[in-house]
């Protein structure tokens, strides 16, 4: 019963980090992108990085699924073909839900993904994944611009720290399946986190290039805003 209270949980982290990476505006012929060394990294992380973390948060999660399945299931009723793969699902030892790490890391990414959710819906078409003006283009102040001048970068970086505890944590499904301990997977595991890690970077490192975009398009609207709106990304603190 633990196993199946836990099936919203397994599916709201890749839920959560699909909506959030994945772009909900794309540069137009009309739209001025920037173009410089981090805008060249984290565009490779849009082509290639979210994808791949997309698809292997996704892939943990449905194989943690079908290991519950095959707890619930009589593997007698299963085509002989699949009865060896669900004897397989079954000796993986299964993380409860009470499991801290679980609750943190789901907690985050969640979290992290309402939040980037919540400034889509702010900024509709003026936000895009690249660092670009679009037409008209204007300084949204409302939501959760009211209370930072980044809250989509800080809710990548929830999303991020939420991932690596989810599936890098000595107690988490990843670890306890031992999936990890094949190969291939524990490169591509390293692969995502050393791409996690580089996005993060170039976020900081653009956050002064946004600024002083927004700034050239506002002026002294940006900034009034800036003198009310002090913090980037946490409140009284950065």
């Amino acid at each position: 019963m633990e196993s199946l209270l836990k099936i919203p949980l397994i599916l709201s982290s890749p839920l959560a980090l699909h909506v959030s990476g994945t772009p909900p505006n794309t540069p137009t012929s009309n739209d001025v992108v920037h173009y410089n060394p981090i805008e060249w990294v984290l565009t490779q992380d849009i082509k290639y990085g979210l994808p791949l973390a997309k698809a292997l948060s996704w892939a943990v999660a449905l194989i943690e699924l079908a290991a519950i399945a095959s707890r619930v299931i009589d593997p007698t009723s299963l085509p002989s073909g699949m009865q060896s793969v669900a004897a397989v699902l079954q000796t993986i030892q299964d993380v409860p839900i009470t499991s801290s790490q679980l609750l943190a890391g789901t907690a985050l990414m969640v979290a992290g993904g309402l939040l980037r959710w919540w400034c889509f819906r702010t900024l509709g078409r003026f936000f895009t994944f690249h660092l670009s003006v679009r037409k008209e283009h204007t300084l949204v102040k409302t939501g959760p611009y009211a209370v930072v001048r980044h809250p989509s970068y800080l809710g990548a970086v929830a999303q991020s720290i939420g991932m690596f505890v989810l599936h890098g944590s000595w107690s988490s499904f990843f670890r306890r399946s031992g999936v990890l301990n094949i190969p291939v997977v524990k490169v591509i595991m390293m692969a995502v986190l050393a791409q996690r890690i580089t996005a993060i970077v170039g976020l900081m490192f653009r956050i002064d290039n946004e600024d002083k975009m927004m700034k050239s398009i506002a002026k002294d609207e940006w900034v009034d805003w800036a003198k009310v709106v002090k913090y980037r990304l946490i409140p009284g603190i950065y």
